[in-house]
């Protein structure tokens, strides 16, 4: 029986293929809500993984994603359901199934 050793040069990528996904929920590239947006009463601030309704705010986890129709579906970690419509790269309309709110929005960083 012949052994064949690798070389080492393969050695770091079968160890990256195995590593854990990245903490992101979503890629940045498939959110194009991510940052910070002028609703009016408030300024709100959204990153991969978080969702901060003020600039007072703490930040909130975002546990799930789902996106249908430039719609983005968005379960907090407090158990609250919030909802972004991506109009363009300027413009969202932002609704809460919790409690009927909605604001249209325009981005103010990106």
């Amino acid at each position: 029986m012949t052994r064949t050793a690798l070389p080492a040069v393969l050695l770091p990528l079968l160890l990256s293929a195995c590593q854990a996904p990245p903490t992101s929920p979503r890629p940045t590239d498939q959110l194009p809500f991510m940052g910070s947006w002028d609703c009016g009463v408030t300024t709100m601030t959204f990153t991969p993984t978080d969702y901060l309704p003020s600039n007072d705010a703490q930040p909130i986890k975002i546990r799930k994603f789902s996106t249908q129709n430039r719609v983005t579906t968005m379960t907090l970690d407090d158990g609250a359901v919030i909802q972004v419509q991506w109009q363009n790269d300027n413009r969202i309309t932002w609704l809460s199934q919790s409690t009927g709110d909605s604001f249209d929005c325009s981005r103010v960083a990106g």
